[in-house]
């Protein structure tokens, strides 16, 4: 397994992470309202979701996908936490950005199972591992 395309991934997720940041920081400047802001989140998290369980598999924490699925999900919601707590919503506020973000991130994990083979062998790299 080449560890460049481990780095690739988690790098862009990295990347994705912060420009999550700052676009999520531009409305809060603009004074977008949460239920607009909750759709920015469930789609800016599922594309991180996307990133790191795709990172993730190709670290080859260990060989069962379900742990690979869960690791991003759990990162994701993390990370989720952090940004919006830094922001420095209410509680309520809080409540409603993470439940989208947990939302989006845990819709892309489900979809680590059902996708077709073909698609779930480059996402995560299954050919490598055998």
């Amino acid at each position: 397994m080449k560890k460049s395309t481990t780095f690739i991934w988690l790098g862009l997720a990295v990347v994705w992470l912060g420009m999550l940041a700052v676009l999520h920081d531009r409305f809060e400047a603009q004074g977008v309202r949460i239920a607009d802001l909750q759709w920015s989140y469930a789609i800016g998290y599922a594309v991180l979701a996307v990133l790191l369980v795709g990172g993730i598999a190709r670290l080859r924490v260990t060989k069962h996908a379900p742990v690979w699925r869960m690791l991003a999900l759990l990162g994701t919601t993390a990370l989720a936490a952090l940004e919006i707590k830094l922001q420095g919503h209410a509680y309520s506020d809080f409540m409603s950005l993470l439940a989208a973000a947990v939302v989006g991130a845990a819709a892309v994990t489900l979809l680590a199972k059902y996708l077709p083979r073909k698609i779930i062998n480059l996402w995560l790299a299954l050919k490598e591992l055998a």
